[in-house]
């Protein structure tokens, strides 16, 4: 289970992992929790520090790994470094362990474009060109040819 935050959420994760389930932390940029626009996290000091105290309290709880999303890279090395766990980054630098990248962002689905989403191709213009050659040859009666028909 992956669950977003630090401090707030801290007995929770004890209760999850107390009871055998497996929790993956996740700090910085809060998708599913908070609202607004996507800004990097961790310039400021104050933030630096608490996203660094929060990584840490995460460990202690028992998370497995923690999430790092588009964390400071500077911010990103130091956790990565004063924590035992691994850390997978989302822009935050290849100074985490690992790296994730939403299915639907590395293939050109969603329309977003955000700093940290390289689309390594386009299929939502693929789709697009495909729906559309389809709908033209049924408008114009092309399609189902003979050999598509039972």
């Amino acid at each position: 289970m992956k669950l977003e935050g630090g401090n707030k959420i801290v007995k929770i994760i004890k209760y999850l992992v107390k009871n055998k389930i497996s929790v993956m932390g996740h700090l910085g940029i809060l998708p599913q929790s908070e609202k607004g626009k996507f800004r990097s996290k961790g310039k400021k000091l104050t933030e630096r520090n608490k996203i660094l105290r929060e990584a840490k309290i995460l460990e202690s709880a028992g998370v497995f790994s923690i999430v790092l999303e588009c964390v400071e890279k500077s911010l990103a090395k130091e956790i990565t470094s004063s924590i035992k766990i691994p850390t997978i980054g989302i822009g935050s630098s290849a100074n985490c362990d690992g790296q994730v990248l939403v299915t639907d962002d590395l293939l050109g689905l969603n329309p977003i474009n955000l700093r940290f989403l390289k689309k390594y191709s386009n299929l939502r213009n693929v789709i697009n060109t495909a729906v559309l050659n389809y709908k033209k040859e049924v408008i114009k009666k092309k399609f189902p040819t003979k050999k598509y028909s039972f």
